[in-house]
């Protein structure tokens, strides 16, 4: 095997496409599309194959993933909080990454199929798409007058498990820590969040605080901002966010609208996340990109300041 080309995991190919960041003597490190950093040992790696890919699309992804290691690898350690620092200087600079990534932008195949989604694809394969149209179906007004609780604790798991937008130990699994009891108080929740009346960040607010996540230990766990933000994003699209904190810090660095980003959920907080994205917004329409909602906003932000990857276990084949 070498090091150099595009790879894939035949028993995971949900985790996308993948590159060689590190051969260390007797593992190997690949960064993948959809799953992050996986450790493997080099004599068990079976089922990684290689993908051959035009030169071009090579460089996209190299491109792509790039940041992302290195976000990951490139910081020193430390138990001190730091300052947000802009991954560019000036928002120009970061609009020609976006096009390196994306050739074409927000309208380029490279776009629709590697971030969006093409319509009418299900599941995984949809991203973003995907999830927007299951998330309005199973998460409208009509479904949480006819279900259950358990029934709607259900379908809004299965709008997580739709989108590449939010990691596992972000959604999935911290969503499935909800003891049974708890279930239907966060339904509620949900259901204000997406169809109650008032200030919107306010009933952000309330649906986190409805949520009693526990870990592994049945301790209280806090409530990560993209799981509280995704459900809204996917059914308000075009209104909504959902935040990645690291990655809108460093965007408010770059716009100089500084915010925090280890805040709990709250409604102020939104309220400043939300301000980055539609300024990010103004500056791409103003430059003539074209981004369908704040779903792209979402996916400039977050593919050009390569958020730093989470701590996910890796599968080791």
């Amino acid at each position: 095997m070498t090091t150099a080309g595009a790879y894939k995991n035949e028993m995971m190919p949900e985790w996308g496409l993948g590159l060689v960041v590190e051969d260390q003597p007797g593992n190997w490190v690949l960064v993948f599309e959809h799953a992050g950093r996986k450790k493997f040992i080099k004599e068990k790696a079976k089922t990684l194959v290689t993908v051959n890919l035009p030169p071009e699309a090579l460089e996209q992804l190299k491109a792509k993933l790039h940041g992302r290691h290195a976000a990951r690898t490139g910081k020193p350690k430390s138990k001190k909080p730091t300052k947000n620092v802009a991954t560019f200087i000036i928002f120009d600079d970061q609009l020609k990454s976006f096009e390196r990534i994306f050739p074409g932008g927000f309208e380029a195949d490279s776009f629709v199929n590697g971030e969006r989604g093409a319509p009418g694809a299900t599941g995984k394969l949809g991203y973003k798409t995907a999830g927007i149209s299951l998330a309005q179906a199973e998460l409208s007004p009509e479904r949480f007058e006819s279900a259950t609780p358990a029934e709607m604790f259900d379908a809004a798991k299965r709008v997580l498990g739709s989108t590449n937008m939010v990691f596992p130990i972000e959604g999935v699994i911290p969503f499935n820590s909800l003891a049974e009891e708890d279930r239907p108080s966060a339904m509620a929740g949900l259901k204000l969040l997406l169809h109650g009346d008032g200030d919107y960040a306010a009933r952000l607010e309330q649906f986190a605080a409805s949520m009693h996540l526990k870990d592994k230990a049945g301790k209280a766990n806090k409530v990560t901002w993209p799981l509280a933000t995704v459900f809204g994003a996917l059914y308000y699209p075009t209104e909504q966010i959902c935040v990645k904190p690291t990655a809108y810090a460093a965007e408010g660095a770059t716009l100089t609208l500084p915010v925090e980003k280890s805040q709990p959920v709250a409604a102020a907080g939104y309220r400043q996340f939300y301000k980055i994205a539609k300024a990010t917004q103004e500056k791409l329409l103003a430059a003539g990109q074209k981004p369908r909602d704040m779903v792209d906003v979402y996916s400039f932000i977050y593919r050009t300041h390569a958020e730093k990857i989470p701590a996910v276990t890796a599968a080791v084949v």
